[in-house]
């Protein structure tokens, strides 16, 4: 009977320890479903503020910004028309071209959105490299801050916990909202407070913390070092390709140093226009910003050949891109001014010479905005910028490849 009974109790003993091993197995796989639920989400939201001012999208649309969450009753999966800064609702799923995301509870993910990175209609800050993210989101409790400088947040609700209350029909009074409005519509019956930190609240700050009876939101993070590289990345591109039309279309008119046709735009300074003629006669300055207010030898959007020079974006102009993006062109690859800032005929990019164009992004700011009094010139405006002192010298047309390999570190390119 003795044995009986030891039997009995080991294989008690194995099942409860079997059955609390299967429930927290069961519990971290639930948490990493939602986690790449979220991570989704994520991507889905960098990948659309990379790509606006695409074909199709509003005139006013430019890359770095983010839909506003989805308030809309009933909830539809698209972007709320407008919205406050640090305005929290669910995910804009279908906005984003994703299936609905919902974490292992069923619930779909909710999501708050920093007021500088809001569309235009509703934000007119601009965004550009120097632009940051403002939403503050705790780790644990006040005294550990994850950043001050999220650009979005990303919740997963999990179950309803005491007294939320999901009803689809019934109406209270919103803490949220401050308004009436169905309960299911409700941020506070959907995301909790932990240490004094209500996930809840409009513009945060938001708090990332441990579950318990009280608390069970999961919580990502959108920062402004995640955001702001592949804006810049989709910047880059687009201006590389600008300019090699500019000097494609501008071949009839313009026959370069290097002897080939066409040529590129003089370099601006401080002032928005080429420093050479007809904006700034004389000076000829092949390094510095983008001429975005007005190009020579041939302005945006002159027609020298027959095909247009192309224009700059209208997002670029008017978020002031030209003050954070490096620009410099080759002697050989100008127009027949002289030039008083050109020390070669081409230039060199980590010892190979022979490029026409180099293009420097500056990475997302990460320290006092904006780096630099727009007044600055030459090195002592670029050296706030650029990383590598070789790039930002302005004493000759040599330049490097950033030497940090940090995701937020500078980049450099360049035509060829």
């Amino acid at each position: 009977m003795m044995l009986l009974l030891v039997g009995l109790f080991g294989l008690a003993t194995a099942l409860l320890v079997y059955a609390m091993t299967d429930t927290t197995s069961l519990a971290l796989r639930r948490d990493r479903d939602t986690a790449a639920t979220m991570a989704e989400v994520k991507r889905a939201l960098i990948g659309w503020s990379v790509q606006r001012a695409a074909s199709g999208s509003p005139a006013d649309a430019r890359p770095g910004e983010l839909p506003c969450p989805d308030n809309s009753s009933p909830p539809d999966g698209l972007e709320d028309g407008s919205c406050v800064a640090g305005a929290v609702g669910r995910v804009p799923w279908k906005t984003l071209g994703i299936p609905e995301p919902k974490d292992t509870a069923g619930e779909t993910l909710w999501y708050a959105i920093a007021g500088p990175l809001r569309i235009w209609s509703m934000n007119f800050t601009v965004i550009n490299s120097d632009t940051k993210g403002s939403l503050t989101v705790y780790q644990d409790s006040t005294a550990a801050t994850i950043t001050t400088e999220a650009v979005a947040v990303i919740f997963a609700p999990g179950v309803a916990l005491g007294a939320q209350n999901r009803d689809p029909v019934a109406t209270a009074l919103c803490p949220t909202t401050g308004t009436t409005i169905a309960r299911y519509l409700c941020a506070a019956n959907y995301l909790e407070t932990a240490a004094g930190v209500n996930n809840a609240t409009t513009n945060g700050p938001f708090i990332s913390a441990p579950g318990s009876g009280t608390f069970n939101d999961k919580v990502m993070v959108i920062t402004t070092a995640d955001l702001i590289p592949p804006v810049e990345q989709r910047v880059a591109r687009e201006l590389r390709a600008i300019l090699q039309a500019y000097k494609a279309n501008t071949a009839c008119a313009c026959t370069n140093l290097g002897g080939t046709s066409g040529c590129y735009p003089w370099a601006d300074l401080a002032n928005g226009y080429s420093d050479s003629d007809p904006y700034n006669a004389g000076e000829g300055r092949n390094r510095g910003r983008i001429p975005a207010l007005g190009a020579g030898e041939f302005d945006w959007g002159s027609n020298p050949c027959g095909a247009p020079v192309p224009t700059l974006p209208t997002w670029f102009v008017n978020n002031d891109w030209r003050l954070v993006v490096y620009y410099t062109a080759g002697r050989n690859f100008l127009g027949p001014d002289s030039c008083t800032t050109c020390s070669a005929s081409t230039l060199t990019v980590d010892g190979s010479s022979g490029k026409e164009v180099v293009i420097i992004m500056p990475g997302p700011n990460l320290g006092a905005s904006p780096r630099a009094p727009v007044s600055l010139s030459d090195s002592t405006y670029w050296q706030y910028y650029l990383e590598d002192s070789a790039n930002y010298a302005f004493s000759n047309d040599t330049y490097v490849t950033p030497t940090s390999t940090a995701y937020t570190r500078d980049r450099i390119y360049t035509i060829p």
